[in-house]
């Protein structure tokens, strides 16, 4: 049986709007700030980030990077990005999410609201490690595209 939820998750970034977007579609970037933490790896194998390309990414502890993902891009525009993800461990699919990225400008720079809409296919456990990596995740690219 399959569990689902919704996340939602902002963070106000001191840069322009232009250069969030160049971090977060720029293939050495984006393997840069992926991972939630320094014992983390994210090898992206296949990056083609335009409508209908598509991710191939492994990731997780260095020594051992047993999270396979597959992500397709729908859309690809400066304020906003949307594709859909399978996470995949050991040849066994644990989840599937619809991911949106909403880039704005805003007086201090610009904002950005990451919305996660996940299927997860081994439990609701999984929520928070979507929920702790993302959040992670998009510390580093705050701080990234802010420097």
């Amino acid at each position: 049986m399959a569990d689902y939820e919704t996340l939602t998750l902002d963070r106000e970034i001191a840069c322009t709007a232009e250069r969030l977007f160049h971090v977060m579609t720029d293939r050495i970037l984006r393997a840069v700030w992926s991972g939630p933490d320094d014992e983390s790896v994210v090898i992206i194998d296949t990056f083609d980030c335009r409508p209908g390309g598509r991710e191939e990414t492994r990731c997780g502890p260095k020594d051992a990077p047993q999270f396979n993902t597959t992500s397709l891009f729908h859309v690809v525009t400066p304020a906003f990005m949307s594709f859909t993800e399978t996470l995949v461990v050991g040849g066994e699919m644990i989840s599937i999410s619809l991911c949106g990225k909403e880039i704005s400008e805003n007086a201090r720079g610009c904002s950005l609201r990451v919305t996660l809409q996940i299927t997860s296919l081994a439990g609701p456990e999984v929520f928070d490690e979507y929920r702790n990596g993302w959040s992670a995740a998009l510390d580093k690219l705050s701080a990234l595209a802010a420097a």
